[in-house]
């Protein structure tokens, strides 16, 4: 009889530490899917492909509040083609962002691809991207930080070219408008 009660004991103590760690497992899935994260990169204009533009984005399923950035060297406000302005001054980057909603981004166009090489060259700029979750009931919150990295070699050969609608509707505009001119002489 004294074996099945010691048996007992440790399928209860083994059961009690299964639910613990799946209790833990489901805190940790819920506070991640509830987190904001604030990430840095670099993506082609849509508008003008040649053009490349710094993008701050909410990825997380949760508003950021405080937003502040830190960068291991400065930025200027634009590159173009071996034209570096005067490092950034004001924006999101250097004020921050008092409150970020999930999934929103703000758009700042650095410059073209001449212009940020001649920059960064072959580094990367770190940008360290502090920040809290917004509307926590936790009073013990603790500020979130990410790194994100802004570089210009994955860049290279990326194809610039203008297959824009906008880019087609303006070419078949103009054959429309040589057409009327040649019917109207």
């Amino acid at each position: 009889m004294d074996v099945l009660q010691t048996g007992g004991f440790v399928i209860n103590a083994l059961t009690m530490l299964v639910a613990i760690g799946s209790s833990a497992i489901s805190y940790l899935v819920y506070k991640d899917s509830t987190s904001p994260d604030v990430i840095v990169y670099l993506e082609q204009n849509e508008n003008s492909k040649t053009i490349l533009n710094i993008v701050i984005k909410n990825i997380g399923k949760s508003a950021a509040a405080d937003v502040k950035f830190s960068f291991d060297r400065a930025l200027p406000r634009y590159a173009f083609d071996g034209n570096a302005s005067s490092n950034m001054t004001d924006g999101a980057f250097i004020k921050g962002i008092p409150f970020f909603a999930p999934g929103t981004s703000r758009v700042f166009m650095f410059g073209n691809y001449a212009g940020i090489k001649d920059f960064i060259g072959n580094e990367k700029i770190k940008i360290t991207t502090t920040f809290r979750k917004a509307n926590s009931r936790n009073p013990f919150s603790r500020k979130m930080s990410n790194e994100s990295y802004i570089e210009i070699q994955s860049m290279a050969y990326v194809d610039a070219s203008d297959n824009s609608n906008s880019r087609k509707i303006a070419e078949s505009l103009s054959k429309i408008e040589k057409a009327l001119v040649k019917l109207k002489q």
